[in-house]
């Protein structure tokens, strides 16, 4: 379901019901939480999973030389858009970086990375992923935080400057849009046979990791991923991805959810959150006591 080749610029008069996605938000607190990096391969190739998202990576990117570099860019900016003080504009240059990704995927259809209906896939998981990270390693969220989220993530979009016409008013919408992605909008392509066949490739080590260590610990690291992306992963994606999931494999997850839910509120909050959010949450709190 790629999207048409050109980007659109923003609805004249729209009027979207967002929430603030400052301080005190749901957004402000759950997206800088490290706990998110338990879900890089789900999110990921949820993403990649959207034909026009696949072929940018497969047309425009070094993925299949190195998969972290998009990892360790696109994290940081991501985080920024929330994060970072509104002058920064981040969010718009989030948007640039994307303005000439274009062209053809291997079955002929066009795609434009700033199409809004591709772009909102993106975002649509980031929102997503903050209600599974709290329904899998947290307390869960109530009925009306969830619609806060999807109220937030309208303000959030509204930052890249492009049509309104994918947002969504509520949980509800939102849910009724996800199940119809995964059951008509996705489908596996050649980045995600990349992602679930990692344990069997050969992958540069991630950035900061000796090259001799990651040898001898890649097989069990990507195995471990690879079964994470399986857990965390719908049911319908497993299907698309033909993943093999077992009544072993749910109750050795159900055990390593829970210890993930006890431990995580024992650890200090510099360590729970990246820096950059733990950063601007430190930032905001000093401009306050200085108020």
């Amino acid at each position: 379901m790629p999207g048409s080749e050109e980007a659109h610029a923003i609805d004249a008069g729209s009027d979207p019901a967002g929430l603030p996605i400052g301080p005190g938000s749901l957004t402000w607190r759950l997206l800088g939480d490290r706990r998110q990096l338990l879900f890089l391969g789900r999110t990921g190739t949820l993403q990649n999973m959207h034909p026009a998202v696949g072929a940018a990576l497969q047309d425009h990117s070094n993925f299949f030389d190195d998969p972290w570099d998009r990892l360790m860019r696109s994290i940081p900016q991501i985080l920024g858009v929330i994060y970072d003080a509104p002058q920064a504009g981040t969010a718009i240059k989030v948007r640039d970086y994307h303005k000439s990704l274009k062209g053809t995927d291997p079955k002929g259809r066009r795609y434009h990375a700033l199409n809004p209906d591709v772009f909102w896939w993106t975002h649509a998981t980031f929102i997503e992923t903050l209600i599974a990270m709290e329904e899998y390693f947290g307390t869960g969220l109530t009925a009306a935080e969830k619609d806060q989220l999807i109220a937030e993530g309208i303000t959030w979009w509204q930052q890249y400057g492009l049509s309104m016409s994918p947002t969504l008013t509520d949980y509800t919408e939102f849910t009724v849009y996800w199940d119809r992605m995964l059951a008509m909008g996705l489908e596996s392509n050649a980045t995600t046979d990349y992602a679930v066949s990692a344990t069997s490739r050969k992958i540069p080590p991630p950035p900061g990791v000796p090259a001799l260590l990651w040898t001898a610990v890649q097989r069990p690291v990507t195995a471990f991923n690879v079964w994470l992306l399986t857990a965390l992963m719908p049911e319908r994606g497993r299907e698309i991805l033909e993943l093999s999931w077992t009544r072993r494999d749910q109750a050795a997850f159900r055990v390593f959810a829970g210890v993930v839910r006890r431990a995580w509120p024992l650890v200090p909050e510099r360590v729970r959150y990246f820096p950059r959010a733990y950063d601007n949450i430190q930032r905001v709190r000093a401009e306050r006591r200085a108020a």
